[in-house]
């Protein structure tokens, strides 16, 4: 019989076979977990805005749908105050966080009790105490998620570090003034559409009513409360945790933003075909995100457009806090130049001084320099967008 000496290569490679299925294995089980998480809560978040405005849009369009949105929505709104509220409690029992637990079961408990009240008796009170517990739900149940795949609430980006704190205000300040800037342009084209459509082709479906009423706001503060919630589940969701969840689930960035635009369109059908102007909004909100990995911002410049849209006495006065902002976003962009420009990829440094020849290393970068990851000029866009449906 032949001797065989012995081996340690291949004992090494079989090894490292067996290790390999089960390394596959785990990170396809994270992968389909990240899905499913993706999935649960674009359920939970646009669930409510999504079936309101597929009922408006198929009455504008002459379906006899009318009475259905008061028939559905206030026991869908139950029931998505409740599922999420009891998700995050179980994602803050599994990494054993009792008192946490505890809060986020109180704020279920109103959200929950606020929806049963305006089911038995609709007001304005139960439903401002619902749509705010709702929507503190719903963004802590973000992070959460993000924590639960890798990211965190700072690789969500919400209050990511950096090594230069001047460097990330005034990135923080054009991210905000961008979005600020991009919800006035984006209503601004669908207030065109909305007055020029009927004319150039009446058979299209476009709103006809005041689109508070269509939102079904009872008062200021019902409007004040939805608004909120419109920032968080058009930004945090539909931007942050769309790409966040979706990478973590092995998901193409393309498939990603396709589906962060199609929810955010769809949820604004009830305006009729004046709706696809989300597009602007909602592709230079994820431009900015990928570019900045700025969430905060984000969401603040997209609520802070709709209370001053919504408040703001005339179309002029608008107008001016719309200027006021531009100027104050381009301050920042050119400060931003002249202290913290990147260095020269030759190794001399960029005009603007000795900020750009010092690499930082943002969260969320990739490993690039806080200057390469910061908006440049052509990417800085302009403004926010029209509220949700009441939630």
């Amino acid at each position: 019989m032949a001797h065989i000496p012995p081996n340690t290569t291949t004992r090494g490679i079989t090894r490292d076979t067996a290790r390999g299925p089960a390394r596959r294995l785990a990170r396809t089980a994270g992968a389909r977990r990240a899905e499913r998480d993706l999935w649960g809560l674009l359920l939970v978040a646009c669930a409510v805005p999504l079936t309101g405005s597929v009922l408006d849009f198929a009455r504008l369009s002459g379906a006899p749908v009318d009475g259905w949105s008061g028939a559905v929505l206030p026991w869908l709104r139950l029931l998505c105050s409740l599922a999420a509220g009891r998700w995050l409690a179980g994602l803050l029992a599994q990494r054993h966080a009792p008192r946490l637990r505890g809060a986020a079961l109180a704020v279920a408990a109103v959200a929950g009790a606020a929806r049963v009240a305006d089911l038995v008796r609709a007001g304005e009170v139960q439903g401002v105490v619902g749509s705010v517990a709702t929507t503190a739900l719903l963004a802590w149940l973000c992070g959460e998620l993000a924590a639960r795949h890798g990211a965190g609430w700072r690789g969500l980006g919400v209050g990511p570090s950096g090594a230069r704190p001047a460097a990330e205000r005034l990135t923080a300040a054009m991210v905000f003034g961008a979005v600020f800037v991009l919800a006035y342009t984006t209503v601004t084209w669908m207030a065109g559409l909305q007055k020029g459509l009927p004319a150039a082709a009446p058979w299209l479906p476009v709103l006809d009513r005041a689109q508070s009423a269509a939102l079904g706001w009872s008062g200021p503060a019902d409007m004040v409360a939805n608004i909120l919630f419109t920032g968080v589940a058009e930004e945090m969701v539909l931007v942050g945790a769309v790409v966040v969840l979706g990478r973590a689930a092995g998901r193409p960035l393309w498939a990603a933003c396709a589906l962060s635009l199609l929810l955010r369109v769809t949820a604004h059908l009830y305006l009729g075909v004046p709706g696809i102007a989300l597009l602007l909004l909602g592709s230079c909100a994820l431009l900015l995100y990928l570019r900045c990995r700025r969430l905060t911002p984000l969401v603040a410049g997209h609520i802070a457009y709709d209370l001053t849209a919504s408040f703001a006495p005339s179309p002029e006065v608008l107008g001016d806090c719309v200027l006021a902002v531009l100027l104050g976003t381009g301050a920042a962009f050119a400060a931003w130049l002249l202290w913290f420009a990147p260095a020269d990829p030759r190794g001399r440094e960029a005009p603007g001084g000795e900020g750009g020849s010092r690499g930082v290393v943002p969260p969320g970068s990739g490993g690039r320099s806080a200057g390469a990851s910061e908006p440049g000029a052509r990417t800085v866009p302009l403004p926010p967008t029209a509220r949700a449906r009441k939630t």
